[in-house]
């Protein structure tokens, strides 16, 4: 049986670390609530202790994915808007909701790109630039040493940066 307020204590800084980078503070701390209650409400505990992390990260990603496309409830009209709005208001509406599109279509080809790497690699990384470890710490559970964890982290963020649209286009660059 799972302790799942020391899950908590454990993991829960890494689960709402990697929310917030995806969805922003307020949503990561609703979606790390949600992700502990699902875990604690499953109808059949964890085995293995060393699968807790990797079963609330899988919890708090699928939420993730739920939430980003769940779609978004923009104010319509002049009497939503409080009657004085002017048309730029709207437009920034629009253009936010654009932003967050294309965040999203950025986020999923990132995590499908990460999906194709060696598992110890992508652990790596996760650990590193998503949930904010130590090199130390992701050294020692990885058995390796840490530059070597060090430049494992750089390269693949430098192959993510390319991806990234440049800023004149909407295009990005596939990975080599």
């Amino acid at each position: 049986m799972t302790d799942w307020s020391s899950a908590y204590a454990e993991h829960g800084t890494a689960v709402r670390a990697y929310l917030r980078r995806r969805a922003g503070p307020e949503e990561a701390e609703d979606l790390c609530q949600e992700t502990f209650a699902r875990a604690l409400s499953a109808s059949r505990p964890l085995r293995r202790a060393e699968s807790v992390r990797a079963y609330l990260f899988q919890i708090a990603h699928n939420l993730l994915v739920n939430h980003l496309r769940r779609p978004r409830q923009w104010l319509r009209n002049e009497s939503e808007l409080g009657g004085g709005a002017a048309l730029e208001e709207l437009a920034g509406y629009e253009q936010r909701a654009e932003e967050q599109a294309d965040a999203r279509r950025l986020a999923e080809r990132i995590d499908a790109y990460l999906l194709t790497l060696p598992e110890q690699r992508r652990r790596c990384f996760q650990m590193a630039a998503i949930e904010g470890r130590p090199y130390a710490e992701i050294a020692n559970e990885l058995g390796w040493t840490v530059p070597n964890v060090k430049i494992q982290v750089f390269r693949l963020r430098k192959l993510l940066i390319r991806m990234l649209p440049p800023e004149s286009e909407g295009e990005g660059h596939a990975p080599e």
